[in-house]
């Protein structure tokens, strides 16, 4: 872990390093080829990424922002197959709240050469325009918000603090971490995916998994609408619920340690007060666990479920509620 870790600290120092190529608040153009690796660092502000059919990385921002760029090789001699995602914490009702260290292992690059990009900003909000083919995009936001739209086929990780994320018509491997705050993903299609929340709701519409492991402590997770191929897909919270709405060929493990599991789906029958159910037949298999909120197994879509019982309304609110767009005044997240 310390070497892979220090890998890409290099590679961070390098960027750093190399000769500042803007710092403007008109849109700065910086050529990265067909498949570059882009960071974007920020204190505070939306940022706002999507792709084009260029090879150029463009940056626009009505407040001052850098951006640098930096040669292929150092990208080969800093990068390893893995990040480091360091433990964050956050402070709740009941006190601290440590999201653990992890670290997010991918096997390797899509074909090179990869160009590298830096943009970083302090109290502004950002846009980035990077080629289809981004190999690599590595974002990092301390407070505000992520909002990422159709980037398919590279590897990712963003991370944010304090605010709202949001992903549409995302595929890949991927990386998601809002510390505190909600994660809305819709219409997307993963190979390997990892989301977590200390503090916050994360919610799947209409998604596809082919390994999927979301978590949170104090946070609901929905995946609503969602198929799953066969590998990993593991849902847990601590003290929120986990609804799983799918289509057919799933066998779902249930298990909610305060005995409150709830199926709409055929030969689903739960008992009261069963804290372990499995629920449908064949095809991929799925866990879901909570340790102090309820699990919910339905077919296909939550707001398509009709004459719902008492004990799914909660849940059914929940499902009608999307990510808030941050505010923003002058640069700033309110």
């Amino acid at each position: 872990m310390g070497r892979r870790a220090a890998a890409l600290l290099i590679f961070i120092s390098a960027l750093v390093s190399a000769p500042l190529t803007g710092r403007a608040q008109t849109p700065l153009v910086l050529p990265a080829g067909e498949a570059p690796v882009v960071r974007v660092m920020m204190r505070s502000g939306s940022l706002v990424v999507r792709t084009w059919n260029r090879t150029d990385v463009q940056v626009t921002s009505a407040q001052p922002v850098s951006a640098r760029s930096f040669r292929p090789e150092a990208v080969a001699r800093a990068l390893s197959g893995s990040i480091p995602i360091f433990a964050t914490t956050v402070f709740g009702p009941d006190g601290t709240i440590t999201l653990p260290q992890e670290e997010f292992a991918f096997t390797s690059l899509p074909p090179g050469p990869h160009a590298g990009i830096l943009v970083q900003a302090l109290d502004a909000d950002v846009t980035v325009m990077m080629p289809a083919g981004t190999a690599l995009l590595l974002a990092n936001v301390q407070r505000g918000g992520i909002d990422v739209q159709d980037f398919r086929t590279g590897i990712f990780a963003l991370l944010l603090h304090n605010g709202g994320m949001r992903l549409r018509n995302v595929g890949g491997t991927g990386y998601a971490q809002v510390a505190r705050g909600p994660l809305m993903v819709r219409d997307s299609s993963f190979d390997r995916f990892r989301a977590r929340t200390a503090i916050g709701n994360l919610f799947f519409e209409n998604c596809t998994s082919r390994q999927i492991q979301v978590t949170s402590v104090n946070g609901t997770i929905i995946y609503d609408n969602g198929s799953f191929q066969p590998g990993l897909a593991r849902f847990e919270s601590d003290n929120g619920s986990v609804a799983l709405g799918t289509g057919g060929g799933v066998q779902i493990g249930a298990h909610s340690s305060v005995g409150r599991i709830y199926s709409l789906v055929d030969g689903g029958a739960v008992r009261a007060g069963q804290t372990d159910a499995q629920i449908g037949n064949g095809g991929a298999v799925v866990t879901a666990s909570s340790s102090h909120g309820a699990i919910y197994i339905y077919r296909g879509a939550l707001r398509a479920q009709r004459r719902l019982p008492a004990e799914w309304r909660p849940i059914s609110a929940f499902a009608q509620r999307r990510v808030p767009q941050p505010k923003r005044t002058n640069g700033r997240i309110h």
